[in-house]
């Protein structure tokens, strides 16, 4: 008999019981120790990334940032909620937020550590060239057995090739 909390899914793929096992008790670590400041903790990850992992970026800031946030993780996990009730416990809530922030900031770090260009949002002063447009890159990221793994997928041009544009074909259509 399927457990009374996995959900009808027809036509799915079936849902893996052991990884939501282990996902509800990642969820429930937080009660499992002494209530801590998760606002401090929040305020130095924000800082954390505004000044190292921010709009500027470079080699040194992100490793300064990537050594922080294993800081920041190792006592957001050694800290738990004061509150022990499941219902409607918004400082919960901020915990598994804030795990989330950590997870995602680590993504972020990594894949600017990675990217040895400037382009976008993304600028490294270490690395101020944009690069060749024609051989762009997305950074695709996926989470395999606990692990970040990150490859390079090529950029598909569909509507407007490096070097082509729309304006001038509109300018001349009318």
């Amino acid at each position: 008999m399927t457990p009374h909390w996995i959900a009808k899914n027809p036509g799915r793929r079936t849902p893996d019981p052991d990884l939501l096992a282990f996902e509800a008790a990642r969820a429930e670590h937080p009660f499992s120790h002494q209530a801590g400041d998760l606002n401090a903790l929040r305020e130095k990850l924000l800082h954390t990334m505004w000044d190292d992992v921010g709009v500027v970026r470079d080699r040194g800031g992100i490793e300064r940032g990537l050594a922080t946030l294993d800081s920041i993780e190792a006592e957001l996990l050694a800290t738990g909620v004061a509150d022990r009730d499941r219902r409607f416990n918004l400082t919960w809530h901020d915990w598994l937020n804030l795990r989330s922030l950590c997870e995602i900031s680590r993504v972020i770090a990594l894949a600017a550590a990675r990217r040895e260009n400037s382009r976008g949002a993304h600028y490294r002063s270490d690395f101020p060239e944009p690069g060749d447009l024609a051989t762009s890159t997305f950074t695709v990221v996926r989470q395999k057995t606990g692990r970040i793994e990150m490859t390079d997928a090529p950029v598909e041009f569909t509507h407007v090739k490096p070097g082509e544009t729309l304006i001038r074909d509109a300018i001349a259509a009318e």
